[in-house]
Formats: structure tokens, sequence, C-alpha cells
């Protein structure tokens, strides 16, 4: 498995890590004060979301960040629940996988997929 991180640059690095906490069930991997950086992840294997302060994207929205569940409606009752917004509800896609998308409160996609029982996919 590769194991790697994203960078991203927020006006608010603790406020934009609270959130994905929050919604998204990622801990605190580490904190680096003297940079205000927040590294978020699992303590699996796995990619590290690292949340640097720094002007936002022009279009932040323009940067998706997907996350894999296994199951997008359970997600999506979850996180409506405690407070997400959606645009619309999940919705199955022609590539054989049904989607949820969001934006984080730095305004970045965040989208939410799982493989259609159809497609044959193996995680």
């Amino acid at each position: 498995m590769l194991n790697g991180w994203i960078s991203l640059r927020v006006k608010d690095p603790q406020r934009v890590s609270e959130w994905y906490k929050q919604h998204l069930h990622l801990e605190l991997l580490a904190s680096r004060p003297e940079f205000g950086a927040q590294v978020l992840g699992t303590k699996e294997n796995g990619a590290a979301l690292v949340l640097l302060p720094g002007e936002h994207l022009d279009k932040p929205e323009s940067l998706q960040i997907h996350f894999y569940v296994k199951d997008v409606d359970a997600e999506y009752k979850r996180l409506q629940a405690n407070g997400v917004e959606f645009s619309q509800p999940p919705k199955d896609m022609p590539w054989g996988w049904r989607h949820l998308y969001s934006h984080g409160p730095a305004g970045h996609t965040v989208e939410f997929c799982s493989p259609l029982p159809h497609a044959n996919f193996k995680r």
C-alpha cells in the first residue's frame, strides 16, 4: 500500500482540522505549532492530510479530496445528522461508483464514494 500525504494551505489550519476530526473521524497524528501545521489521518496505513497556514486557492472547490467509504448512503445520513451540508443526495455514476459531494470549511470539494455492487471492484 502507498503511504503519502497531501498538503493544503488554508487560512486557519486549526479550524479546518477540527472539521475533519469531527465529521470524518480523522485523527490528529502530529502538530507543529511553530509552523501552525496540523497532520491528520488514521493510525492505519494510508495517506495523511497536512494543513498548513497560507492563502487558500482562488477556486478551492477545484481541489477534490476523495474518501472511500463502504456505504455512501449511510455516510450521507450520518454526516447530514451532524450538520454537514450537501447540494444533492448520493448519486450513481456511469463508471460504476456511487458518489456524494460536500465542501470542507476551506471550500475544497470533499467526496465520498463506493463501488456499486455490479461494478465488480475489489478493495
